[in-house]
């Protein structure tokens, strides 16, 4: 089994066995249509975002690929643009790919969007390659048999980290976050899941060029999206990161400024 972010690319490849996957995070379609109700106006992302995913699918030969959730942006009513566009878009990348989505946050009436070939898991989230790999959005506790994984992959934070330059400028790029877990801090229904050795955490940065982050060198964990940081269950001040162009920067508690 292997698995490594594509190079400059905010996009996982998990090799096992003969099957390539493709996991992706957080690409929020819709987005523009928000904006252009707060008067930006900006051209719809789906065309750049199909684009984008079907370039990698060809690329690296892709068999399988997942949304971990927020597919979709627009919460509580669905946008026109989602309702209008989202169906081709599925339909378009189905052709090339066998598509699963694990549904976000802002996932909702998701279901009548999805065309019958793509599958739609549950919010707490699925496992693949034999068991070995757990996939969660990350704004709800997974189902506990995600806890018996070897890694368990999540999107919803967008992580970024923040630069500051001898002038005091500031910067943000989107970064990929790898660490370990504080099974005590679980909830109790939880803790019974947890082996020996806890699944390693990978927090995917997000596939969508429009949505911030937030500065995971900056946010204290309890500001941070999601139960398990609200829990304090990440071993944040340890964790790693690296840059999308494959740049291993350290761990976090290295890099507040």
């Amino acid at each position: 089994m292997e698995i490594f972010p594509i190079q400059d690319t905010p996009a996982l490849l998990i090799n096992f066995e003969d099957e390539r996957i493709l996991v992706v995070a957080d690409i929020h379609l819709g987005l523009s249509a928000e904006l252009a109700n707060k008067g930006i106006e900006i051209p719809s992302q789906i065309p750049d975002v199909q684009e984008r995913l079907s370039e990698i699918i060809s690329d690296e030969k892709i068999d399988r690929l997942f949304f971990l959730g927020d597919l979709k942006h627009n919460v509580p009513v669905t946008s026109w643009e989602e309702w209008e566009k989202i169906p081709d878009f599925l339909a378009n990348l189905s052709k090339k790919v066998k598509i699963e989505i694990i549904p976000g946050n802002h996932d909702g009436d998701i279901e009548g969007l999805i065309p019958r070939d793509v599958i739609l898991h549950e919010s707490k989230g699925t496992t693949i390659a034999k068991g070995k790999i757990g996939l969660i959005h990350g704004h709800a506790w997974p189902d506990p048999e995600l806890f018996e994984t070897e890694k368990l992959i999540m999107g919803h934070n967008h992580p970024t980290i923040e630069f500051k330059d001898k002038l005091g400028v500031r910067a943000k790029e989107p970064a990929w976050i790898k660490g370990s877990m504080k099974p005590e801090n679980l909830p109790e229904r939880l803790k019974g899941k947890i082996k020996e050795k806890t699944p390693e955490i990978i927090i995917l940065p997000a596939f969508s060029k429009l949505v911030g982050g937030g500065a995971i060198n900056k946010e204290m964990p309890e500001k941070l999206l999601g139960p398990f940081f609200k829990a304090d269950v990440i071993e944040l001040e340890e964790a790693e990161v690296h840059l999308l162009d494959g740049t291993f920067l350290g761990k976090i508690r290295d890099l507040k400024n």
